[in-house]
């Protein structure tokens, strides 16, 4: 149930930092090009604050879904192709 409610949070989060980083950057580098030091110190203190957060949030949530129950990979492929063979089953509780 919380990994339902975790993973669309954590892939937002990630995609929200990004950006936040993305236009840090390309802020900066424009600041860069104009010459203009005030832009590039600007483009800084006001961007890198949320973004920072939300970072944080990322890793937080990402350190929550690494808790939880791993199944087999195996046993994923099988419900996904749905093949409920003898020999599929044999070959997945069979130890390598």
């Amino acid at each position: 149930m919380a990994h339902r409610l975790l993973q669309p949070l954590f892939r937002l989060s990630v995609i929200v930092f990004l950006l936040g980083g993305v236009i840090i950057v390309l802020g900066q580098a424009i600041g860069i090009l104009l010459g203009d030091a005030q832009w590039v110190a600007e483009v800084e203190t006001s961007a890198q604050p949320p973004t920072c957060v939300v970072a944080s949030i990322c890793g937080i949530l990402s350190f929550a879904l690494s808790y939880r129950r791993d199944t087999d990979p195996r046993e994923n492929a099988d419900a996904a192709t749905g093949d409920r063979s003898p020999e599929r089953a044999a070959a997945v509780t069979r130890p390598e």
